[in-house]
């Protein structure tokens, strides 16, 4: 089963880096994580790509990390979240996945989340 996790971020630069590692950190590595910056005035973008080169070099499988960088969009209450969001899905063909997952900037996961989702997904 492979994952499709989509976060939009904006302004998030307190959070991001903790909710990265714990992905990269994930005892189910079967996922690709695209973070959409949605033209964040902090150092949001800066962290996600400096995230992004240290996996490159730790060998960590790059290509599970990348980052849609979009223009600083209107305030739209409700609305802007899901514009993101839909931006990040735009990027993949959903075909090659069978789970799309919308996360928070601010979370920060269990090493064993997406193995626990996806048992659930096997079992049923």
């Amino acid at each position: 089963m492979k994952f499709l996790i989509i976060i939009p971020a904006h302004n998030e630069e307190k959070n991001i880096l903790p909710c990265l590692e714990s992905l990269k950190n994930q005892t189910f590595q079967d996922f690709k994580c695209v973070i959409v910056n949605d033209g964040s005035t902090d150092k949001t973008q800066e962290i996600v790509e400096d995230f992004i080169n240290s996996v490159t070099l730790s060998g960590v499988e790059a290509l599970s990390f990348k980052v849609l960088n979009l223009e600083k969009s209107e305030h739209q209450p409700g609305a802007k979240v899901v514009r993101t969001f839909n931006k990040g899905l735009e990027t993949e063909n959903l075909e090659n996945f069978d789970v799309v997952c919308k996360f928070d900037a601010d979370i920060i996961f269990p090493d064993n989340y997406l193995e626990k989702i996806n048992e659930v997904y096997e079992k049923n």
